[in-house]
């Protein structure tokens, strides 16, 4: 469980990440949910983390590091549905 200052934290790197994303900054927004998920590994949000890293490496095309990602949010939280279609994505496109 992440403290409150470093949950934040992590909240506004997934922010970020989230911003770069829609600037199709790929890589960044990459950096931006490692940063958060280094913040809080296991906390509340960090499925949304790995999910959106996923989806940041979705879109750099690396569909094996993107499965590993998404494995890893479904396994945190198995009712958060973007995981399993993004896992889906990745395994169609490798």
């Amino acid at each position: 469980e992440s403290s409150g200052v470093q949950g934040e934290e992590a909240e506004r790197m997934k922010g970020l990440g989230n911003r770069h994303m829609a600037s199709q900054e790929y890589t960044r927004a990459y950096n931006a949910y490692s940063a958060a998920l280094q913040l809080s590994p296991v906390g509340p949000s960090s499925h949304v983390y790995l999910s959106n890293r996923a989806a940041a490496l979705l879109s750099m095309k690396k569909y094996s590091e993107a499965a590993t990602d998404a494995r890893r949010a479904v396994a945190l939280a198995p009712s958060f549905g973007k995981a399993h279609a993004r896992l889906g994505q990745a395994l169609y496109f490798l």
